[in-house]
């Protein structure tokens, strides 16, 4: 009898440690969020601290991209992480960038959070700085332009520009452009470096690599035009604006420069237990507060309205949570 017990001792104590069974069970999931340096990474770490300290769920941050995501936990490589709702919608569906390959794994935790601007700026010591977007890739003028790399949301939605402009990366560099490929960190120090003349990202405002760039070079942020803004417009993205002092070291610091957005949702495999999602789900939406704090960007963050907006499913275990709560009717 003795032994029979302390064999079930035994057996408990190492269940508990897997993180196998139970609510209060050790659990460790893995998060692919944005380049480091951008304000996904950020907040992907501001989240893990929260879903550890309200939920008791472990999460590790990796690197990622809104276009890589969908394919990272499709692929099962990671549990949870970032999405854009374009993307996620063209992800499930085949669609480009993901021709022929659809995702069927892919849920909603909580979305309609953090819009995401796009920035392009150009250092005002250079002739770009007395020019528009429309005549620079119009005109295929000969730019050093820091891009992210292939893969990534961000370089996804400048061949969007491009093709907007009746151009590509052929016909651009034929005419003498040349373009870099960096993460965040990367494209402050290329410009800061003189190495490109412009930037073309996309953060979370304000975004702590342009940030960077402005205290290293003056810098000039260029605004979409109302066609270019059109053309996008197709691909789900929307119309938004970098407001006054958004960057106080610009040369154009003062002024409202227009831009596209998304805005970004929390996806999660649909092989994850729904028990586990609901706990995810509490974690982040009954405390709105912190989520707030976490990013700049997140400030308006809304749980009521968490549900919409997102560009998949809502996973069963989250849509239970909404339900309980109300917000989802």
């Amino acid at each position: 009898m003795r032994t029979h017990l302390l064999r079930g001792i035994v057996l408990i104590a190492v269940v508990s440690v897997l993180g196998i069974g139970g609510a209060g069970a050790q659990q460790a999931l893995t998060w692919t969020a944005g380049p480091v340096g951008g304000g996904w990474y950020q907040m992907a770490g501001g989240f893990a601290e929260l879903i550890r300290e309200k939920g008791g769920i472990t999460v590790k941050v990796i690197p990622g991209g809104g276009t890589q995501n969908p394919a990272i936990i499709e692929k099962g490589d990671a549990d949870m992480g970032f999405g854009l709702p374009p993307l996620l919608n063209a992800a499930t569906m085949g669609d480009d960038p993901y021709t022929g390959t659809k995702h069927a794994s892919l849920r909603a935790l909580a979305g309609n959070m953090s819009l995401n601007t796009f920035h392009m700026y150009v250092g005002a010591d250079t002739p770009y700085a007395n020019m528009t977007m429309d005549e620079i890739f119009k005109g295929k003028k000969p730019i050093r332009l820091a891009v992210s790399p292939s893969g990534t949301s961000d370089e996804w939605v400048f061949r969007k520009v491009l093709e907007s402009y009746g151009t590509s990366y052929k016909d651009m560099e034929a005419a003498g452009a040349k373009f870099f490929r960096g993460n965040y960190t990367e494209q402050a120090g290329m410009f800061k470096d003189r190495n490109v003349d412009g930037t073309f990202t996309f953060l979370a405002l304000p975004g702590a690599a342009v940030t960077e760039a402005s205290v290293g070079r003056s810098l000039k942020l260029l605004s979409f035009s109302e066609p270019l803004l059109a053309y996008l417009g197709k691909f789900g993205l929307g119309k938004g604006t970098i407001p006054p002092d958004t960057y106080p070291k610009a040369a154009n610091a003062k002024e409202t420069v227009v831009s596209a957005t998304m805005g970004s949702t929390i996806v999660v495999s649909a092989k994850m237990p729904a028990d586990l999602v609901y706990r995810l789900a509490q974690a982040i939406n009954d405390n709105p507060d912190r989520v707030r704090q976490i990013h700049g960007s997140l400030k308006l963050y809304d749980p009521t309205q968490a549900f919409l907006a997102t560009g998949l499913p809502l996973h069963p275990g989250a849509e239970r949570y909404y339900r309980e709560k109300g917000y989802l009717k």
